[in-house]
């Protein structure tokens, strides 16, 4: 016995809707969550409630962009290259150094947050659908 002859008509045109179906489930997400190529990331560095860097991702690409940023317990050493971000080296003061275990960011929403030294970073799209953030 056949598979052909188990199955008719209508059940072929079935799989074969079902097959096209999937496929185009696969796909549509890619196509319309992709990012944006318009929206330029910008990294935002702030400590103590105040903004004290800010650097275009576009400028990471060329060649990486290294500074360091003083606090009370000592000096971070930041990185920002092929648009991701991440602390390079944090203070021998700093007891569990999380926000160098953090790693990179690379896109909107994920923030490195140094408690003891008051530092914060992170990626912000210049057409941001977020409006606020607190933490």
């Amino acid at each position: 016995m056949k598979i052909t002859d188990i199955l008719t008509f209508y059940d072929k045109i079935l799989i074969i809707f079902v097959i096209i179906l999937a496929l185009a489930l696969l796909v549509i997400p890619f196509y319309y969550f992709s990012p944006d190529s318009e929206a330029e990331l910008v990294l935002k560095v702030q400590q103590n409630d105040e903004l004290i860097r800010t650097v275009a991702a576009a400028d990471s690409y060329e060649e990486p962009i290294i500074f360091e940023v003083e606090g009370p317990i000592g000096i971070h050493i930041i990185e920002f290259n092929q648009g991701r971000a991440r602390v390079l080296e944090a203070p021998a003061d700093d007891p569990l150094k999380i926000c160098e275990k953090t790693g990179w960011i690379d896109r909107e929403g994920p923030i490195i947050v140094c408690v003891p030294n008051s530092l914060s970073l992170w990626l912000e799209s210049s057409d941001s659908d977020i409006d606020g953030m607190s933490w």
